[in-house]
C-alpha cells in the first residue's frame, strides 16, 4: 500500500480534531488534511456556553456564567491517556487557562449517592467507612459482601464460554447485589449513562475482569491461585502505552509535579478553550481544510484511495480517518463491516444547566450526586442519572490552581447540571424540548436538593446518541470490525473516536494519537485503528 499523500478526517469533535493534530505533527507539511464537520462548529458534544444574568451586557463581563454542554472537567491520573491530555495541554500554551481541584478539596473528596430519600455521602477514606456504614442506611449490609468476596465461587462455566459478562452480573457475583445497584449502577449512570445489565464488565472494567481470571479475586492483594498468561492475552501494546507513559513523564516532568495534588482539571473559559486552541493550532499549520456543514454520505474503496463523497464534493484521498459514531459510518460503508458497526448502540442525555443567584443553597458540598438503578421510580420520575454541584466542582475557591485568581463566573452564585435520560429512555420516550427538561430539572432539585427558589438563568440541551455503550460482546465485535475494515479498505480507512476503545475525552485524544502514529509507521501494510484492542484477548 503507497504512503500517505492526503487524508480526510472524518468528523470534528475532540477525536478529530486531536487526530488532524497528530497528523499536523507526523506528516509532512505539503501532504493535504481535509476535516469534514456536519455542523456548524467544532467539538462536537464538547461545549461552553457564556450568558449573562438577566439585565446585564455579556460584553462587558459582569455577572457572566458559563455552562457546560458536555464534558466539563479532565481527570488527573499518572494513566498514560491523561498523562498525553496534559502533555497536549502543554503544547497548545493552555497551562495558563487552567482551573485545578486540589485532592483534598470538597470537590474531590466529598461524592453523593441518592437513595432512601436523601443524598449520602460516599467513604473518601478508609476511616470514613466503618463511620458511613453505621450511620448511613445506604451502606448496611455490604460489608459482609466485601469481606466474603474472595471465597466466591469461580467463575461459571456459561461465562467462560460467552468471554464476557454484564457489569451487573459480575458484580453481583463478586459482591452481592446490595453494592451493585446502589453503588456501581450508581457510577455506571455517571461515566456512560448506561445500563449495568447490558454494559460489558471485559471491555469497561478490564482490570477487574483480568484480576478475577488470573487470581480468582477482585479483591487487592488477594490471590487465591496464579493462572498462566497465554501468548493471546499478552498485549502486544502494553510495550508501547508504557513506553509512552515513560516518555511522556519525562518530558512533562515540572508541569506533572505542579498537579501532582490536582484531583481535577477544567479550564477558566470551559472546555471549549481546548477545542478552539486545538483548532488554532491545526488551521496555523495551513495544510488543513475545514469543511463545514458538509456532512460525509458515502465511502468507497478505490485503486489509488478512498472516495469520499459528501454533501458538496466528490474527492478521493490516499487515506481517511473516522472520528465519526459507530452508528454514522455505518451509513457510509457496506456490509460486513456496517453491521458490525451498528451493534454498538448509544445514548442519548439531557443536560440542564441551571443558575442561582443566592451562592450556597446547597445542603452539603461537594462534586455532586448520582441516581442508582435502586432509586424506586416514584422517587425518580424525571429518569434523572445524577446533578453536578458545579459552583463547588469546578468553583471560585478553586482558582488557587496554576494560576491564581481564575474562575469560570464572574458573580457568586449556585450552579447546577441535572443529567437526565441515558438508558432509562430506551424504552421510554426521551425528553427532547429544553422547556420540558427544565421544568423536570427543576422539580428533581425542588424534591431532592431542597432548591425551591427559581434559577435566573436556565439552558437544557439534548446530547443526542452521545454516549457510546459497550455492550456485552464489544470486545469480540471489535475484532471483527478490525477484520472487516482491513478487508474492505485494505488499511486505508482507519477508525478512532468514542466509539471503539474509550468514551472520556482523555481516551479519545489518546487513541487518536496511538491510530496516527501507527498509520505513519506502518504506511505500508496499513491498519484499522483498533489494534491495541483487536489484537488480543483476555
Amino acid at each position: 500500500m503507497s504512503p500517505i499523500r492526503s487524508v480526510a478526517v472524518l468528523g470534528g469533535g475532540i477525536s478529530g480534531l486531536s487526530t488532524a493534530y497528530y497528523l499536523v505533527r507526523a506528516l509532512p507539511h505539503d501532504v493535504p488534511i481535509t476535516i469534514y464537520e456536519s455542523s456548524k462548529r467544532l467539538g462536537g458534544y464538547i461545549q461552553s456556553t457564556q450568558l449573562a444574568l438577566p439585565g446585564l451586557d455579556p460584553t462587558t463581563g459582569e455577572g457572566n456564567v458559563l455552562f457546560e454542554h458536555g464534558p466539563r472537567t479532565l481527570r488527573v491520573s499518572k494513566r498514560v491517556s491523561s498523562v498525553n491530555t496534559f502533555d497536549l495541554i502543554r503544547r497548545l500554551n493552555l497551562i495558563d487557562e487552567l482551573i485545578v481541584v486540589p485532592k483534598r478539596s470538597a470537590a474531590a473528596k466529598n461524592r453523593y449517592i441518592f437513595y432512601n430519600g436523601k443524598i449520602n455521602m460516599i467513604p473518601y477514606s478508609v476511616a470514613s467507612i466503618l463511620k458511613f456504614y453505621f450511620s448511613q442506611p445506604l451502606f448496611r449490609g455490604m460489608l459482609p459482601e466485601v469481606l466474603r468476596e474472595p471465597f466466591r465461587r469461580n467463575r461459571p462455566q456459561a461465562v467462560v464460554e460467552a468471554n464476557d459478562e454484564s457489569i451487573g452480573s459480575f458484580m453481583t457475583r463478586r459482591f452481592g447485589s446490595r453494592i451493585t445497584e446502589r453503588l456501581i449502577s450508581g457510577a455506571i449512570h455517571g461515566i456512560y449513562a448506561g445500563d449495568i445489565n447490558q454494559l460489558s464488565i471485559k471491555s469497561i472494567l478490564e482490570y477487574l475482569w483480568k484480576r478475577e481470571k488470573t487470581w480468582g479475586s477482585v479483591v487487592p492483594l488477594w490471590r487465591r491461585r496464579e493462572a498462566p498468561v497465554s501468548r493471546e492475552s499478552e498485549n502486544p501494546y502494553a510495550e508501547r502505552h508504557n513506553e509512552h507513559l515513560k516518555e511522556l513523564l519525562e518530558h512533562n516532568k515540572e508541569f506533572m509535579a505542579s498537579l501532582k495534588d490536582a484531583s481535577i482539571v477544567s479550564f477558566r473559559h470551559g472546555m471549549q478553550s481546548l477545542v478552539d486552541r486545538l483548532q488554532e493550532e491545526i488551521l496555523s499549520s495551513g495544510n488543513v481544510t475545514i469543511r463545514y456543514e458538509d456532512p460525509v454520505r458515502h465511502l468507497e474503496n478505490v485503486v489509488d484511495g478512498i472516495t469520499v463523497t459528501s454533501a458538496k464534493e466528490v474527492r478521493t484521498y490516499s487515506h481517511v480517518f473516522s472520528a465519526l459514531p459507530s452508528r454514522k459510518l455505518a451509513e457510509l460503508t457496506e456490509p460486513p463491516l456496517a453491521e458490525c458497526l451498528r451493534k454498538i448502540p448509544s445514548v442519548s442525555v439531557n443536560v440542564v444547566n441551571l443558575f442561582f443567584s443566592k451562592p450556597r443553597l446547597l445542603p452539603v458540598t461537594g462534586f455532586g450526586y448520582l441516581l442508582p438503578k435502586a432509586v424506586p421510580r416514584e422517587d425518580n420520575p424525571e429518569r434523572a442519572l445524577g446533578v453536578v454541584f458545579d459552583s463547588d466542582a469546578v468553583s471560585r475557591d478553586h482558582g488557587q490552581g496554576v494560576i491564581p485568581g481564575s474562575f469560570q463566573d464572574s458573580v457568586d452564585g449556585t450552579k447546577l447540571t441535572v443529567m437526565l435520560g441515558g438508558h432509562w429512555w430506551n424504552h421510554e420516550k426521551p425528553v427532547k424540548e429544553p422547556d420540558e427538561a427544565i421544568v423536570l430539572a427543576k422539580q428533581l432539585i425542588a424534591r431532592q436538593v431542597g432548591v425551591n427558589e427559581s434559577p435566573a438563568l436556565t439552558q437544557a440541551t439534548f446530547q443526542e446518541s452521545c454516549i457510546p455503550q459497550y455492550v456485552v460482546g464489544h470486545h469480540a465485535n471489535l475484532r471483527a470490525i478490525h477484520k472487516a475494515v482491513l478487508a474492505q479498505f485494505n488499511g486505508k480507512l482507519i477508525l478512532t473516536g468514542a466509539s471503539f476503545l474509550g468514551v472520556s475525552v482523555n481516551d479519545c485524544i489518546y487513541y487518536a494519537r496511538v491510530a496516527v502514529e501507527d498509520a505513519v509507521d506502518h504506511s505500508g501494510k496499513g491498519i484499522s485503528g483498533l489494534e491495541s484492542k483487536a489484537l488480543y484477548d483476555y
